[in-house]
């Protein structure tokens, strides 16, 4: 009778415990949608700073990682006038300068809001302006602000 009670006393207790060896589940990452003029006097200093910003594993406070995805619109100037945020899912854009837009007014109003990341691209003293989209919302407009940051204290 003494081995019942052993053997039943093993099996409530990995019951009990059982609960708590759960494998974590998986972060879903959160997926950055870039959009800036790939033909930039600054394209390439970029690329390395998104290379570097990616290989730095970064994540949001919740433990989800940061995963940049820049937009492949070869037509830089023309993709700002025609209602950007119409044609693409975009959290944060970088300009080449802030005449790009002062006569887009959809996007003239974010200036507000923009860092200056002319450090990461070695542009200064040119102001090379960025902003988090006002429709990226939620854990989006978190992972683009890091990004952002992330940029502007580039040396």
């Amino acid at each position: 009778m003494s081995h019942r009670w052993s053997y039943w006393t093993v099996v409530l207790a990995l019951i009990l415990i059982a609960p708590g060896c759960k494998k974590p589940d998986a972060q879903h990452p959160v997926v950055v949608h870039v959009f800036r003029d790939l033909n930039s006097p600054y394209a390439h200093e970029l690329d390395h700073h998104i290379l570097e910003y990616q290989s730095s594993n970064p994540r949001l406070p919740s433990g989800s990682p940061i995963v940049l995805e820049t937009i492949n619109e070869q037509d830089y100037k023309n993709a700002l006038k025609n209602n950007l945020e119409k044609n693409f899912k975009v959290d944060a854009v970088i300009l080449n300068s802030t005449s790009d837009v002062e006569d887009i007014p959809g996007l003239s109003a974010n200036m507000g809001q923009a860092v200056n990341v002319c450090a990461a691209v070695k542009a200064c003293p040119a102001n090379v302006p960025a902003f988090v989209m006002p429709t990226a919302t939620g854990d989006h407009a978190t992972a683009a602000h890091a990004f952002l940051d992330y940029l502007a204290k580039q040396k």
